[in-house]
């Protein structure tokens, strides 16, 4: 794991993965509640996060992003390029910036920044909150082997991060951003489903967790394909062929909202240039 002491850490915004980001750096012991600040338009939501986690809430954007080694920029998409060009006079070259905002290329970030900050685009996935998140990135123009590396250790604490070009940035979004909301109901399914048949929920759910998270590992470590790894099991009731569709139509129309959004991103960038 990277070594986070002494670092300090800003959030443009103080929404769910926000929190997600900030619970997990909490949760490694090296980052304390001192070096995050974090800012949001919305002073209730802020002052929950501040509250909750006792770090600092700033009155402006400007006062995180110019106190940050590392700057999580956490808003909604289209508020991106517009804080960006709000935080600009603050913003160091020995900084590094990242997004966790969907639908938002490096290029216009960096148009948006108009200095040599060095930015990652990070897709954020909510079980970094236990350090077990699956996070795609890639690297703006002005990140260099020293920036890169630096950024690479810092992901690893929040789970896997694999670099990728930044055209597969939306597909990768539709598959590990949106991804837990396929498995979060068959969890529930097969636990509900046993608690139905008198087992216990204290350990139906469990039961079921780590049937998903054993499966999940079976596949990963053993380099087995899926199928394959189906045929070892003799009693086998799912409609199989049913179920791969329902998820791949699930990431079909997750891929394609993301691209609607990137284009909506791109458009008000230019409309506003």
């Amino acid at each position: 794991m990277a070594s986070l002491m002494g670092k300090r850490f800003g959030f443009l915004g103080a929404g769910v993965i926000a929190e997600v980001f900030i619970r997990r750096l909490l949760a490694t012991g090296q980052v304390k509640p001192e070096d995050i600040v974090v800012s949001d338009i919305n002073g209730p939501i802020l002052e929950r996060l501040a509250v909750t986690f006792k770090v600092r809430g700033a009155a402006s954007n400007a006062e995180v992003a110019k106190a940050a080694d590392y700057l999580f920029i956490a808003v909604p998409p289209t508020a991106v390029v517009p804080v960006l060009r709000e935080v600009t006079p603050a913003l160091r070259e020995d900084q590094i910036l990242f997004s966790l905002a969907a639908a938002v290329s490096t290029d216009l970030m960096e148009a948006a920044i108009g200095k040599p900050v060095p930015v990652v685009r990070v897709i954020p996935n909510t079980p970094s909150w236990i350090g077990e998140g699956m996070n795609p990135y890639c690297l703006g123009s002005h990140v260099g082997p020293s920036e890169a590396e630096e950024a690479r250790e810092l992901l690893k604490v929040f789970g896997k991060a694999e670099e990728i070009p930044e055209e597969q940035m939306a597909i990768a979004t539709a598959l590990t951003a949106v991804g837990p909301t396929y498995v979060f109901p068959v969890i529930a399914a097969l636990a509900d489903a046993a608690i139905a048949h008198d087992l216990p929920p204290h350990i139906a759910l469990p039961a079921a967790c780590q049937v998903v998270m054993g499966a999940a590992k079976l596949v990963a470590e053993t380099e087995r394909s899926p199928n394959s790894l189906s045929l070892m099991i003799g009693t086998r009731t799912l409609d199989e062929a049913a179920a791969k569709a329902l998820f791949s139509k699930a990431v079909e129309d997750a891929y394609a909202k993301i691209q609607a959004a990137e284009a909506k991103v791109a458009a008000a960038a230019a409309a506003g240039s």
